[in-house]
């Protein structure tokens, strides 16, 4: 059996996420400024008229931010039921990865700042692609921050 992954590269690294996971990928979406937003929340985008948060994954993994440039998108998944607008830094395709090849991350990797990590896929040639889990890119704080006030 085989899965197909979006990947893409932030940082010149580079990352994956299963594409059932991910509604669409966008480019050029308009950024606006949203009131008390997380550190890793860039703003919100209009999206098909939704208002969603847009959310800086180069924030998430510790690099600095940079402005959105013409290779910039944005994947549309959905976290702990809140869509968000995932920001990387160029999309380099979609792949068949076989599940043979789908690794677990070592425990000495995985901690609670990095829980978003789901797997790793080697594929071949010196070249890893770390999987991520679009269900898991919120953190709790995030997460309560996000949510509609009832």
């Amino acid at each position: 059996m085989s899965s197909k992954y979006a990947v893409f590269t932030i940082n010149d690294e580079e990352y994956g996420m299963d594409v059932i996971e991910v509604s669409t990928i966008e480019k050029g979406l308009a950024i606006k400024k949203m009131e008390n937003a997380p550190e890793n929340v860039k703003g919100k985008t209009d999206l098909r008229g939704d208002e969603i948060p847009v959310y800086s994954l180069r924030k998430r993994m510790g690099f600095e931010d940079r402005n959105p440039d013409k290779d910039t998108r944005f994947l549309i998944v959905n976290s702990k039921g809140i869509n968000i607008a995932v920001e990387i830094d160029r999309m380099t395709g979609i792949v068949d990865v076989e599940d043979k090849d789908i690794h677990d991350v070592p425990k000495v990797a995985k901690n609670g700042g990095n829980s978003y990590i789901k797997s790793i896929a080697n594929m071949g040639e010196g070249r890893l692609i770390l999987i991520l889990d679009g269900g898991s890119l919120l953190t709790d704080d995030e997460l309560a921050a996000l949510r509609p006030k009832k």
